[in-house]
């Protein structure tokens, strides 16, 4: 049997027996995902797709000792209305505290997360993501003006590339994925992650009161985040524990799910 093959079984198999939940909050349509019976809570935050079911391996792997929550990213104006929804999620499902996994564009709204509501957090995994850098904020609003097609033509350019090395069931998922994508949904990644790069303050003590451990997870081969943006995360959270992998490139998550989802697993042991 193909990994193609299996893969498309394991996802019919996840959209069986995790049917969508959805909550409205203020005036917001969150969808959302759940798994796991018992254990510590973990909220995954995936990457700018913002379809939750792209981690449903990481979903199965880590709901044997965890209860789960993963949403679909809702159009929102703001990174603090997004950050709200998250809590709002958290607090329909009853879930006092998380350990919050952002990978790339979800690890910026995890340290937005992170600061908004620190009694929240139980721990923090930044995966492959960035900090602040100011740089984007301008591009941000000339790319905001193309139509759909084009915006969803720069957004499989930038991000396809991150699936080379995957089995073609990724790239495939991917195309459809992007092409389920609403011009609301793109421009709202776009104006976020505008935002958040923006950010001139954070600094390396906003979290000094905060009792959570961080987790850096990166690739030294990572096409979207060359060294230098590497050490910038690094040096806001000095303290944070760091796992490289080799050879995965942006998509450690897929490339190699079991040793991902143990790394993780072995962190939240950590901050018991």
């Amino acid at each position: 049997m193909s990994l193609r093959t299996v893969l498309e079984h394991e996802l019919a198999k996840f959209r069986a027996a995790h049917p969508a939940r959805r909550l409205a909050h203020r005036g917001t349509d969150w969808r959302y995902y759940t798994a796991g019976q018992s254990g510590e809570a973990v909220l995954l935050l995936g990457g700018a797709l913002g379809f939750a079911e792209f981690a449903f391996q990481q979903i199965h792997l880590l709901e044997a000792h965890f209860r789960v929550l993963a949403p679909d990213y809702p159009a929102v104006p703001s990174l603090a209305e997004f950050a709200d929804g998250l809590l709002a999620l958290l607090d329909a499902e009853q879930i006092r505290t998380a350990h919050v996994v952002g990978g790339s564009f979800g690890g910026l709204l995890a340290q937005v997360l992170v600061r908004r509501a620190p009694k929240r957090v139980a721990s923090l995994v930044l995966s492959h993501t960035g900090a602040p850098d100011g740089r984007r904020r301008r591009a941000a609003q000339v790319v905001a003006l193309l139509p759909a097609p084009l915006l969803r033509a720069a957004l499989k350019a930038r991000l396809g590339r991150t699936l080379a090395a995957a089995d073609p069931f990724w790239r495939q998922y991917f195309e459809g994925a992007v092409g389920r994508l609403s011009r609301a949904d793109i421009l709202s990644r776009i104006r976020l992650q505008a935002a958040f790069s923006a950010e001139a303050g954070y600094c390396p003590e906003d979290l000094t009161a905060w009792p959570g451990r961080i987790l850096v997870i990166e690739a030294a081969d990572d096409p979207l985040l060359p060294p230098a943006a590497q050490q910038r995360l690094r040096a806001l959270y000095p303290l944070a524990h760091v796992h490289q992998f080799q050879g995965t490139g942006h998509a450690a998550a897929l490339l190699r799910p079991e040793e991902y989802a143990a790394v993780l697993t072995h962190f939240f042991g950590m901050t018991a």
